[in-house]
């Protein structure tokens, strides 16, 4: 909602050339997008510890339709403020949760990014990425 989850995904997008990706916003998507047979997700958390409202169409059609995932190879990065600490960084957590019921196979440790910790956030996730990348099961 705020665009810092969308300028993290765009900044491992263009720092990640060599990779073939598409950025796909979950305001624009289906489930159909999950399909795909490599995934990062990089979620907000608002409200409650919830995904963001552009984002919460296609995670309650996920959950509906609870399809099979099993040929994917997901990440999460999760943002949030440590300032909430029941609900910090829930809404990447989320969707850790479904890929997983879904079948799908986390390749690293969700990347929690905390908002008030103030800049560099796009330099961590640009580090977790190559490692995300360089997985010895992620396909070349």
């Amino acid at each position: 909602m705020t665009g810092t989850a969308e300028m993290i995904a765009e900044d491992i997008q263009t720092s990640n050339s060599a990779h073939e990706w598409s950025l796909v916003l979950a305001e624009h998507a289906d489930a159909t997008v999950l399909s795909t047979r490599n995934l990062i997700v990089v979620s907000s958390t608002y409200g409650d510890g919830e995904i963001p409202d552009p984002g919460k169409p296609l995670f309650e059609a996920v959950s509906a339709s609870m399809p099979n995932l099993s040929v994917v190879r997901y990440g999460v990065i999760s943002l949030g403020d440590s300032g909430y600490k029941d609900t910090f960084a829930n809404g990447g957590r989320l969707w850790d949760t479904l890929l997983q019921s879904c079948g799908a196979s986390r390749l690293e440790e969700t990347l929690v990014l905390d908002a008030s910790e103030g800049g560099g956030m796009s330099d961590v996730a640009l580090k977790w990425s190559a490692q995300w990348l360089s997985h010895p099961t992620h396909p070349r």
